[in-house]
């Protein structure tokens, strides 16, 4: 079993150059996929960029 499926290529072809969404929101599905990542990646760079700022201001946590 191939991981693309001969018979549909032409079929999902068709479906990704017919769409005006950019290419990594075109699938039904995309929001479920990058909803989550985003919240992910916005919460990780925010919490590098507090403590960043931490360090660099050298803010000590209060004991």
């Amino acid at each position: 079993m191939s991981l693309a499926d001969p018979k549909r290529i032409i079929e999902m072809q068709k479906f990704y150059q017919t769409s005006t969404k950019p290419i990594w929101r075109a699938h039904p599905r995309a929001k479920l996929y990058l909803i989550p990542y985003f919240a992910a990646f916005g919460i990780s760079v925010g919490a590098s960029l507090t403590f960043l700022v931490r360090a660099v201001l050298d803010i000590k946590a209060k004991k």
